[in-house]
This record gives C-alpha cells, sequence and structure tokens, in this order.
C-alpha cells in the first residue's frame, strides 16, 4: 500500500503544497524535498522582486550587451516569446514598467527610467539574449506555471505512484483517482465553483480575489495598459501549468480570438462573471455556457 504525504512551503510569492503517493516513506519524503529544491532554485532565477536575482540582472545588463542564460531562464524566455508572437502580444513579459508605476512590482535603484513595454525587442538567441531598447522583463504571468510543471517532473522522475503540485492556485497532477478542481467564485471568495475532474494535467486561474475596490489590478492588456480580471474569473485546463498558465492572460485579454490559441494548445477555458451564474466554457469549438452552482 502507498503512503501519502503533503507539505507546504512559501515560494513564487505564494504558499507551494506538494502531495505525492508512494510504497517507500523515505523515497516519498526525498522526492518532495527535491521538488521543493527545484521550485526554489526557480524561484531564485525570476524573482523580478530580488535585486540580485538572474532576471534583475538581465534587465540591468542586456539593453548593453548578450547576457548569457540559465537553462531555466532561457526556457522561460523561448517559451513567453512563443505565447507573444501566437498571441500577437496578447501576452508580453515586458509590461513590468506599468506594475512597478502601480507599486505591484518593486522599483530597484538600477532599474532603466526609459523602460517601456515592447516584447519584439527581446532578442533571444539561445542560451543568450539582449533587449534593442531598455525593458523591464517579469515572468510573474508564466514563472508559476513552469515552477510547477519542473516540481511534478522531479517526482514523476522519482516514480512517484501519484503527485499534485500546487501554487496558489496554479497547479498540475498526475496519476492516482481524478481530483475535482474547484475555483473560487470571483465577487465571493468564500464560495467556490466547480471547474473540472482533473487526474493528468494542469490547471491555472487569473482572477481579482480579495482586491480593494480602490487597488489597480495587477493583470494589464498589453496593448491598451488598461485592467483585466477586475470582476472577472479565468481559468485554462491544458496539458502543462506553463500554459495554462500564460493561457489565462491571453483570455483575458480577448476572449473572442481565445478559442484557436486553445485548440492549438489542447486547453480549455472557463469564465466566471461577478454574479458567478455566468459561467461560459471555451475551446477550439468556440464558446458556450456550462451550468453549475457555487457552494461553501
Amino acid at each position: 500500500m502507498n503512503a501519502r504525504a503533503q507539505r507546504a512551503q512559501p515560494w513564487l510569492g505564494t504558499l507551494v503544497e506538494i502531495a505525492a503517493e508512494e510504497a517507500d516513506m523515505i523515497r516519498l519524503n526525498t522526492a518532495i524535498e527535491h521538488a521543493f529544491a527545484r521550485i526554489a532554485a526557480i524561484h531564485g532565477a525570476m524573482s523580478f522582486h530580488d535585486a540580485d536575482s538572474e532576471l534583475s540582472r538581465v534587465n540591468r545588463h542586456a539593453v548593453r550587451d548578450w547576457v548569457a542564460l540559465s537553462d531555466d531562464l532561457a526556457h522561460v524566455f523561448a517559451a513567453a516569446l512563443e505565447f507573444a508572437a501566437a498571441s500577437d502580444g496578447l501576452f508580453d513579459p515586458s509590461v513590468a514598467p506599468w506594475l512597478v508605476e502601480t507599486g505591484h512590482l518593486p522599483r530597484h535603484p538600477d532599474m532603466p527610467a526609459d523602460a517601456a513595454p515592447d516584447w519584439q525587442a527581446i532578442d533571444l538567441d539561445g542560451d543568450r539574449v539582449r533587449f534593442a531598447r531598455p525593458l523591464l522583463v517579469d515572468f510573474g504571468g508564466i514563472a508559476k506555471g513552469y515552477a510547477v510543471d519542473a516540481a511534478l517532473a522531479v517526482l514523476r522522475e522519482a516514480g512517484m505512484a501519484s503527485a499534485r503540485v500546487n501554487a496558489g492556485g496554479d497547479l498540475a497532477r498526475f496519476g492516482g483517482s481524478a481530483e475535482p478542481i474547484r475555483v473560487r467564485h470571483p465577487a465571493q471568495p468564500t464560495l467556490s465553483l466547480p471547474l473540472a475532474d482533473l487526474q493528468h494535467g494542469a490547471a491555472a486561474t487569473s482572477a481579482g480575489y480579495y482586491q480593494p475596490e480602490t487597488a489597480a489590478s495587477p493583470l494589464r492588456h498589453p496593448h491598451t495598459g488598461g485592467e483585466l480580471c477586475r470582476t472577472l474569473s479565468v481559468s485554462v485546463l491544458a496539458p502543462t501549468c506553463l500554459a495554462a498558465d500564460a493561457l489565462t492572460k491571453i483570455v483575458a485579454a480577448d476572449p473572442q480570438r481565445a478559442p484557436a490559441l486553445l485548440g492549438q494548445r489542447g486547453a480549455q477555458a472557463i469564465l466566471i462573471d461577478p454574479s458567478g451564474s455566468g459561467i461560459t466554457l471555451g475551446d477550439a469549438a468556440g464558446w458556450r455556457p456550462l451550468p453549475c452552482k457555487a457552494t461553501v
């Protein structure tokens, strides 16, 4: 019979929970420790808040010359640019200057003062990058998903019978029985709505839970700078958490363009309006109503 363990640690600006099952308790605990170490390494590389992180060094120096990238950062740069190109910039990792202005991201002393969003100014060449103009790149829209996938890969490679990684609502799992996934009601976060039963795959949600009415939303439309998800909840089910994480931002920015991109990624999206009664499912076939009821 398999033993089960669950642990939680603060990373990626949230509480990360890892659960797994395995017959050998020592192997189980070791695998979870290694999965958390993988998340910690990704956090350290991609933290915008840490002025000494690898990403912060890139933001300081890439406008002057090529900067070498770790495997993790090179992978996330490539994925972010792929989503940006596929969505005509609806996903844009360079909108950080707006978030610095609103206080959602810190202003480091040596940041370029003239940085402005322009993902096409990012020149990625394998494991090195440079900027054609001053930029501030932030992977808050994709790094959690990447970290969840990476931690789950550690658990899979360690031979766990089943595993689940949840980073503040960005989650992925494999093995075991299908698990009901629920999402908070956008206007009443103490209530939840059923999203799907998930056995293998990932889910991510973008929403404005618990934000004061006077506070600016941290999610911005890359083309206009307008606030997104003030009252709307956007969830995406996808094969990987990285894809689910990025697609929530694209769906929030332009739901009408989303079905084609969802279809390309084998993904589904669920939009929930502020009342919690208007629930819409989107995939390659388009958008259609989805009946469900909120519960405590």
